[in-house]
């Protein structure tokens, strides 16, 4: 039998909500099959013809070397008439799932005042674009720091531009250089939050929720932004996470009561229940990813969000009962949460 389906008494099967699921989920893998093989060869497709500079303001770069001062004028420079970007070098990075560097930017004198300390993020590799190509993941950051992050008054970095391709899964995102702009920094999930660092967490998280509850651009105009439901279901069948996640409990025995490994193959349709739940209440935008390595730090001790890569629609708990839950100690956690909320 399959882990939690329940059988039809009159004919002995499956039931057939099971059916609907398991034929979802094999369109999903075949969905995704095809998604992989495409990027696979558009990405063979590139490195056979090369690649070079790209102009066109419409055209989405495949990686940071591939970007001219004609392209970055247009992302750069949009509401600054007869501001032009005269250059731009390079910086460090580093290789994740996405390539990130730093950009130096400067403009001739009309350009004055305009971003230089820049942060680039790319899918050149064929790997990054299935990771957060194929899942969505790429397309929905290009989107916030296009189109959303505008409208927040948060301490995320500011965003620039944000270009996306469906089809070959290229995607640039231009934002601000924290690190440089404000001195920030970036700890690991090690690092202990005290409690004024948990109230900026709440506070960064209460303005957006706040500022686009119950939005009506959330479903007319952002429209490519799916509910936190839909959105998981898609991250699952496009990454095994299900599976993935029942498998790695053997990995944590330590930290994972017996009572609740017992159980461990009744915690992910349970998360779905809840999922089904949260999208029925009162929407806003999430972040969703909002664990301790995405907050990055500030001189004054400040807390804010990076990495939008996972936004959906949906309401305010999924985000705070993740951040308090994942960021604080128990102790303290429990000590407090009831205030911060």
């Amino acid at each position: 039998d399959l882990p939690g389906a329940h059988r039809n008494p009159d004919t002995g099967g499956v039931a057939p909500d099971v059916g609907v699921r398991l034929a979802v989920g094999v369109r999903d893998q075949l969905t995704l099959t095809g998604s992989v093989l495409r990027v696979g060869a558009t990405v063979a497709s590139e490195r056979a013809r090369g690649r070079g500079p790209v102009t066109a303001p419409d055209a989405v770069p495949a990686r940071v070397e591939d970007l001219t001062p004609e392209w970055l004028t247009a992302a750069l420079c949009r509401e600054r008439p007869g501001a032009r970007v005269v250059g731009v070098e390079l910086g460090g990075g580093s290789e994740g799932t996405s390539s990130r560097r730093a950009l130096t930017v400067s403009y001739n004198h009309a350009g004055a005042g305009l971003p230089t300390a820049v942060y680039a993020k790319s899918t050149p590799r064929f790997v990054s674009r299935v990771l957060v190509g194929v899942t969505g993941a790429a397309g929905a950051e290009a989107l916030f720091y296009d189109r959303i992050r505008q409208h927040l008054d948060i301490g995320a970095p500011a965003g620039y531009a944000g270009a996306w391709d469906p089809r070959s899964c290229r995607s640039m995102v231009l934002a601000e250089d924290v690190s440089v702009t404000r001195g920030a920094t970036f700890p690991d999930a090690a690092v202990h939050i005290d409690r004024l660092g948990a109230e900026s967490m709440v506070r960064e998280m209460a303005r957006y929720h706040g500022a686009l509850w119950e939005d009506p651009r959330l479903d007319r105009e952002w429209t490519t932004l799916r509910d936190a439901l839909t959105w998981q279901r898609k991250f699952n069948a496009s990454t095994g996470m299900d599976a993935g996640a029942v498998f790695a409990f053997r990995f944590a025995s330590e930290e994972i009561p017996a009572a609740l490994h017992a159980r461990r193959r009744e915690v992910r349709p349970a998360f779905a229940r809840s999922l089904e739940v949260n999208v029925r209440l009162p929407r806003t935008l999430l972040h969703q990813d909002v664990h301790p390595r995405n907050w990055f730090h500030l001189p004054d001790g400040a807390l804010h969000l990076y990495d939008w890569q996972g936004i959906a629609k949906g309401n305010w708990a999924l985000d705070v009962a993740y951040a308090l839950s994942a960021a604080l100690d128990v102790e303290d956690r429990r000590a407090w949460e009831r205030d911060l909320i």
